[in-house]
């Protein structure tokens, strides 16, 4: 079986420096590393190559320094590695550098393509989806557990995938080729290669330039980029950083605990307007802020859909255009779909004025098609969708076919003083923040959930109108069809990014008092969380982890329990308004990025703390 393995050299995120005067990042010095989830993708390729034979190639695209993630491949054991170098390909975005990759994967030829999820800078995810698209190759995102095996009558090969979804996972399997994501989570047993260091240092890297890629420098670089990143903003969170020792003042400890959960506990902020009033004359869709949502497994809405209609309201307040909102079933991105019935009513008071309504045919290709035919006829400004598995998936396919500009996972959209719509996109673990324009129309964009405050319903609005749009199966198979699929975790995983408050479960809390956080979380209306390692010994399920590779959530109040507070965990709670933390470790991490630290047990505090809660005031 031939592999090809995407590689990708990151700097370590917590050593990236923001310069105020250049509003640049500073590079300089800082160590660079192979992107820890391309490293779990080499490892199962060379787990793959052991199991059914072939060959693994590293490619890697970048500077000259990239070489060195590719000599460390080489030092592990894969039989090739191609360096994409040119000085054409500085400043390409997600497409630019998905055609430079596509170009040479076509000249090497494979069965299969491993990337990791996404890389740790600038956490898009988008370039395995686009070269789906610009390949016409079957996507598989968030594989936990990838088996190949031969068909019965001794024919070709079967890729065998197990997928995480936001929910749970599904099931799929497929002939080659096929591109696969990989998570940090593999369930399969990750083989232990010492490395061969004069293979490493002595062995042959193959560097491409443009030419041998076969591209114009119009494809490619800046000029080739849809997008552009404007100056970037430092996110800076000033926290007050008390700290209390519980064991020598216990009362006045439970009290400040007591006050912030209390302050914080009124209730979300809401918007002071509801959606704009009226609806379109007509079911136009040219020029609008086209909403993608979703829904859940039981067919309700996902929270993130009112999010999505208030800022397309926002905008389209400023714009002087309408709201149109396309639905889509959640978690099967392939497969039988779902019979969607919009309820037009409600999205009219949510303030789309057109709901969508893909006729003809189920599934993603077909759902891509619908809204290719919706941007080649009646272009809208701007395609909103949610930074979910389906949006991850479908929006970047669409954005690669029709080669428009895209911001994954961004947390606000904004006008410039101009009129020009940017996204904004955090990079490095949320310490900076990047405005990008489009140069392309429509603008596409996927926002992450529980970023912004959802709409206000607006009972007196006229109902959404219908539009029915048809599409051609033209497109190849973008997704292997589910043969099964489970939920791991009750819709609580998914209200986490929407929670005003939330109790987050640290190994430090121990097992044993886990039903104390369960409690506590119960008395206070909370949502449950947990930390990575929490979530890898089985104590709560993967959904409700917090961090680098689990959910990024903006609560009022964070309380943490035995939380260590490593970077790839504080990086998925830098939005939280309040965060309190509990550690008998007064050296604890998590201290540095809190506004109130107690020192102490954290099953102890916990305890105290909601006998506290349950006597009430005085």
């Amino acid at each position: 079986m031939r592999t090809i393995v995407l590689l990708k050299q990151v700097p370590e995120a917590g050593e990236v420096a923001f310069d105020a005067e250049t509003r640049r990042v500073r590079r300089e010095g800082v160590a660079l590393q192979l992107n820890p989830f391309d490293r779990r993708a080499l490892l199962e390729a060379l787990r793959l190559r052991a199991e059914v034979g072939g060959q693994v190639t590293a490619l890697s695209m970048g500077p000259p320094q990239a070489e060195a993630v590719l000599r460390e491949a080489l030092g592990l054991g894969v039989d090739r590695a191609v360096h994409l170098c040119d000085p054409g390909f500085a400043g390409s975005d997600t497409l630019a550098t998905a055609r430079v990759l596509a170009a040479a994967l076509v000249r090497l030829e494979f069965d299969l393509i491993l990337a990791g999820r996404y890389s740790i800078d600038s956490e898009t995810g988008q370039v395995p989806p686009e070269l789906a698209g610009l390949l016409g190759v079957p996507f598989l995102p968030g594989v936990r557990r990838l088996a190949v095996e031969r068909e019965k009558d001794g024919g070709g090969l079967c890729l065998s995938a197990e997928c995480e979804t936001d929910e749970g996972w599904w099931q799929s399997a497929t002939a080659p080729p096929v591109i696969a994501t990989c998570t940090d989570r593999w369930a399969s047993r990750i083989p232990r290669i010492l490395p061969d260091r004069q293979r490493a240092e002595n062995g042959e890297v193959e560097r491409w330039t443009l030419s041998e890629c076969g591209l114009l420098a119009s494809e490619v670089g800046g000029v080739g980029s849809p997008t552009a990143v404007g100056l970037l903003r430092p996110v800076s969170v000033q926290r007050e950083g008390q700290r209390l020792v519980f064991d020598e003042d216990e009362d006045r400890a439970l009290t400040a605990l007591t006050a912030e959960l209390g302050r914080n506990a009124v209730g979300l902020l809401q918007r002071d307007r509801t959606a704009r009033p009226g609806h379109l004359p007509v079911a136009q869709i040219e020029g609008s802020i086209l909403v993608v949502g979703e829904t859940a497994r039981d067919g309700r809405l996902l929270p993130v859909c009112g999010e999505l209609l208030g800022i397309a309201d926002g905008l389209a307040r400023e714009l002087g255009v309408g709201v149109s909102f396309l639905l889509l079933p959640a978690m099967r991105i392939s497969g039988d779909g779902a019979d969607l019935t919009p309820d037009l009513a409600q999205l009219g008071c949510l303030g789309a004025d057109v709901v969508i309504v893909p006729s003809g045919g189920v599934g993603a290709e077909h759902w891509v098609a619908t809204l290719e035919r919706i941007v080649i006829e009646q272009p809208p400004g701007l395609i909103l969708g949610p930074a979910t598995l389906l949006g991850r998936s479908l929006l970047p396919v669409l954005a690669a076919r029709r080669g428009l500009g895209m911001t994954g996972d961004a947390i606000g959209i904004e006008l410039d003083e101009g009129g020009q719509i940017l996204a904004l996109k955090p990079a490095f673990g949320g310490q900076i923040v990047a405005p990008i324009a489009s140069r392309t129309v429509p603008v596409v964009a996927t926002l992450r959930p529980g970023i912004a405050e959802p709409i206000r319903p607006d009972p007196d609005r006229h109902a959404a109108q219908r539009v029915f749009i048809a599409a051609g199966d033209g497109l190849p198979l973008l997704f292997p069809p589910v043969l099964a699929d489970g939920a791991e975790v009750d819709a609580g995983g998914a209200a986490l990014e929407s929670a005003r408050i939330v109790v987050c479960v640290g190994y430090g809390l121990g097992e044993a008092a886990l039903p104390l956080a369960v409690a506590l979380a119960r008395t206070l209306g909370a949502e449950l969380s947990a930390t990575r390692r929490v979530c890898d010994i089985g104590w709560l399920p993967r959904q409700r982890q917090v961090g680098l590779s689990g959910r990024s959530i903006a609560p009022q109040v964070y309380l943490a329990l035995g939380v260590r507070g490593s970077f790839n965990h504080t990086v998925g709670i830098g939005r939280a308004g309040r965060i309190l933390a509990v550690n008998r470790d007064a050296a604890a991490e998590i201290f540095a990025v809190s506004d109130l630290g107690i020192v102490g047990d954290a099953a102890g505090v916990a305890r105290r703390l909601l006998d506290r809660l349950k006597r009430g005031p005085g």
